[in-house]
């Protein structure tokens, strides 16, 4: 004859959640806490607001014929052709489109661009410092070449009217450097 015990036998599902109740108190609750805490910051941060978008273009200008490896790069449209051509130091007899890119403007954070992706070769760093009177965005622009700092300038700029940049020699070629606000 079997004896009763002293002790009911007790459902495992309710042992196992009262031995798990500490440690979910003790990890999982804080780390809820935690990110909940921090999704609310991120939905709070005012610098993470978009003020407009910039394009940023990079072209070559040379008298002289293209060189092979310029050939896999697409002519540029007619309407730029006359715009650089209008621009006495930027005459060039042949010109090449080597990339471009289109990036947020954040309100209080450094952006990149990268014309020449997936290269970092050639890269452009701005930060936004406001609108300007007449509805510019003014920035704090930086020309990186090799990862050295060529250029810095405080451009305002604005839609419809790109900032056209003059860079150094780069594979026997002139840099011409397109930077534009989209709004």
């Amino acid at each position: 004859m079997l004896k009763p015990t002293r002790y009911p036998i007790r459902n495992p599902t309710t042992m196992m959640i009262r031995c798990l109740s500490p440690v979910f108190m003790a990890v999982l609750l804080p780390s809820l806490m935690l990110s909940s805490a921090l999704a609310e910051q991120s939905h709070s941060d005012k610098g993470k607001e978009i003020v407009g978008k910039i394009k940023a273009s990079l072209y070559l200008g040379s008298d002289a014929a293209p060189e092979k490896w310029a050939e896999k790069y697409a002519l540029v449209e007619k309407e730029v052709t006359g715009q650089l051509r209008g621009i006495k130091q930027m005459r060039f007899q042949h010109y090449r489109k080597l990339g471009a890119d289109i990036q947020p403007v954040f309100r209080s954070y450094e952006n990149w661009l990268a014309p020449l992706k997936p290269s970092e070769e050639i890269l452009l760093s701005f930060e936004s410092r406001g609108r300007s009177g007449d509805g510019g965005l003014r920035l704090d622009l930086e020309f990186w070449q090799h990862r050295r700092k060529i250029m810095q300038m405080n451009p305002v700029l604005h839609a419809d009217k790109p900032l056209l940049i003059l860079g150094p020699r780069w594979r026997g070629c002139s840099l011409i450097i397109a930077i534009e606000l989209i709004d």
